[in-house]
């Protein structure tokens, strides 16, 4: 996987996490913890349709 960007549900501020930074809890699943406020977070990957690819920047 690459580099996943994310909104940390706790602090809210973006996370831009590199592979070595979050650990895959099954093959639809990361957790991963929040460099801002140290929350320990879990969020599902888009494997399917239109953002399956990443989030489409500045469109």
């Amino acid at each position: 996987m690459s580099t996943q960007v994310r909104s940390c549900p706790k602090c809210f501020r973006l996370m831009w996490l590199k592979t070595d930074q979050y650990e895959p809890l099954d093959e639809w699943t990361v957790r991963a913890k929040c460099p801002h406020c140290g929350s320990t977070v879990r969020f599902k990957l888009v494997t399917e349709g239109a953002n399956a690819t990443g989030p489409k920047m500045g469109h």
